[in-house]
């Protein structure tokens, strides 16, 4: 040992990883399972508070929706105007627009295209100085029929909160209910739009909004609007509006002349 100290040779056995310091160890497999098991509970504890926070946003906006189509009710009987929700389920949104006492309203979608593509071919008529004259007013009126709302608490677009969309939207202008498209259009005027009507007698027209999760069709809330009593339901389960409104006529009766 005194020779080893003298010469400077160093005690410490070859090799470059030198001595294990007294006192250290890796981990052994009960407490890397022990790791693992406590992982696993915290994740199994976050997954359903995930799922919760999902299901009160989407209680929370279907609330908020019933809310919004009873005040423009009210509204629609005091100011003696028509009020439509324009629902835009490529964007998850929806918007109040305001129009006349009389405005058209149309049984399909196919009658309401063919209608504006004629007041379209009506305009085309006039020249951009007769237009500016105001000989095409008229027909100007029935082009903008509706109009977005000026009230600062209607004048917003609403938006569907993270992680949640439109799963469908039935009204009485539609045979089946309207999916949002595959692929979001990126013009927003192919976005598949769909019209709920506020009369100014108090009566809604029919209707039925589904509101799910994101990928979860079956994750979601009912809104049903009842056409003669303006009552507005809200379901926690998925609804057939053919069942619900059977009753309605395919037509509207004819009146005698």
């Amino acid at each position: 040992m005194a020779l080893a100290r003298a010469s400077g040779i160093s005690s410490r056995p070859p090799g470059g990883f030198g001595w294990i310091r007294a006192g250290t160890r890796g981990m052994t497999l009960m407490e890397i399972l022990v790791a693992i098991a406590i992982i696993i509970g915290i994740m199994s504890i976050s997954v359903p508070t995930l799922y919760n926070v999902l299901a009160l946003e989407q209680h929370a906006v279907a609330r908020e929706l019933a809310g919004t189509i009873a005040f423009l009710r009210d509204e629609a009987t005091l100011r003696g105007v028509t009020f439509r929700v324009a629902f835009d389920l490529d964007r998850g949104s929806w918007k109040v627009q305001a129009g006349a006492p009389d405005a058209t309203i149309f049984a399909t979608p196919e009658e309401r295209e063919a209608w504006e593509r004629d007041l379209q071919d009506r305009l085309a008529r006039y020249t951009q100085r007769e237009i500016e004259e105001g000989a095409a007013n008229e027909i100007l009126d029935q082009t903008g029929r509706f109009e977005d709302m000026s009230e600062v608490s209607l004048d917003t677009v609403q938006e569907l909160p993270g992680g949640t969309q439109f799963g469908w939207i039935w009204t009485s202008q539609w045979e089946e209910p309207v999916r949002p498209s595959p692929v979001p259009p990126e013009d927003p005027a192919d976005d598949r739009v769909v019209y709920l009507h506020v009369f100014p007698d108090g009566q809604l027209e029919a209707a039925v909004v589904r509101i799910v999760s994101e990928g979860d069709p079956d994750d979601g809330y009912t809104l049903v609007v009842e056409p003669l009593t303006g009552r507005i339901q809200m379901e926690a389960e998925e609804v057939e509006p053919e069942a619900l409104f059977a009753w309605l006529p395919l037509e509207a009766p004819e009146m005698p002349l």
